[in-house]
């Protein structure tokens, strides 16, 4: 194989792995963040998820994917729409549901809104080198370091980042009181349930990271 055919295997390769590397990544900042330190100790067992959503088949959605990514950390999560109508509820038919189902916490989430931001990608030129042997070699640092040539060139782009912002909030049943609440900024990175599976993600990173979660 060439110098120049294995430089540009190399480039691939490193393109490939920074692909990968950012579609396993999350798109989510936490914004804003705090927890009750003393609500946080309690012993809790049961929460009920509510998305709040205009679309019921996006709340139903919604709620099974934190419902499920729950579960993973041992939660007995459950569905508010697997308990509640399909209707305008009242914060105490919410509380009553979660109540009734032996559900200690309630955790709502609700979708404040989106910006677009236009983003400028200035272009990248890959380089090689070709090795200079035979009578140039030792001859100093141009022979030494050899030809660079351009392997490839990536053009100069504009795009758009939509950032779509979630905020959350958990609540005791019998006391309504506030335990945590977590403000999420999710940038659009593919399909709509990447959306959801980023910004449950970052929730549940920062449940995590405040002790409410193992």
């Amino acid at each position: 194989m060439s110098y120049r055919l294995f430089f540009a295997f190399r480039v691939l390769f490193v393109c490939l792995l920074a692909f990968f590397t950012a579609a396993c990544s999350t798109n989510s900042t936490i914004t804003r963040s705090y927890a009750d330190p003393l609500l946080k100790k309690l012993d809790l067992n049961g929460v009920l998820v509510l998305g709040v959503a205009q679309n019921r088949e996006n709340q139903i959605v919604f709620e099974n994917m934190f419902v499920k990514a729950l579960a993973t950390h041992g939660v007995n999560a459950v569905a508010a729409h697997s308990l509640l109508p399909d209707r305008e509820l009242t914060a105490d038919d919410v509380i009553d549901a979660a109540k009734a189902h032996a559900l200690d916490t309630v955790l709502v989430t609700r979708y404040i809104g989106a910006s677009t931001d236009e983003v400028y990608h200035p272009g990248t030129i890959y380089y090689g080198v070709t090795p200079m042997y035979g009578a140039g070699y030792y001859g100093g640092f141009p022979g030494y370091y050899g030809h660079a040539y351009e392997v490839a060139y990536q053009q100069p782009v504009w795009t758009s980042n939509t950032t779509h912002e979630v905020i959350a909030d958990l609540y005791i049943a019998d006391t309504h009181e506030h335990m945590w609440q977590a403000v999420s900024d999710t940038i659009k990175a593919g399909s709509t349930d990447r959306l959801r599976h980023d910004i449950i993600a970052s929730l549940i990173g920062d449940l995590k990271d405040q002790g409410l979660l193992k």
